[in-house]
């Protein structure tokens, strides 16, 4: 499933059978994004303790052509995870 797909779906996505399938994934994703969080926390103060604050750079950078290549291969990696989960395949 590509990202077209999933922002601008032409059905409906999930089933009744897909209930438990969509909790997994939820638990699973709010896992990972409450590691990745603390992760980045830990990062930035570290960086922080050492003189160099990442904060403002990390908010105000700018990708460039190859940067976003690769944010769009793994955010279409998450999402062929995420929809695998959903319908158990």
């Amino acid at each position: 499933m590509d990202l077209d797909q999933i922002n601008k779906p032409d059905r409906a996505h999930l089933k009744p059978a897909h209930v438990d399938h969509v909790a997994r994934a939820l638990i699973s994703l709010t896992r990972e994004v409450c590691v990745l969080t603390d992760r980045v926390a830990v990062l930035e103060q570290v960086l922080d303790d050492k003189g160099i604050n990442v904060s403002q750079a990390v908010e105000s950078h700018q990708p460039n052509e190859a940067q976003t290549a690769q944010i769009k291969e793994r955010t279409q990696r998450t999402i062929n995870a995420v929809t695998s989960a959903l319908y158990d395949t």
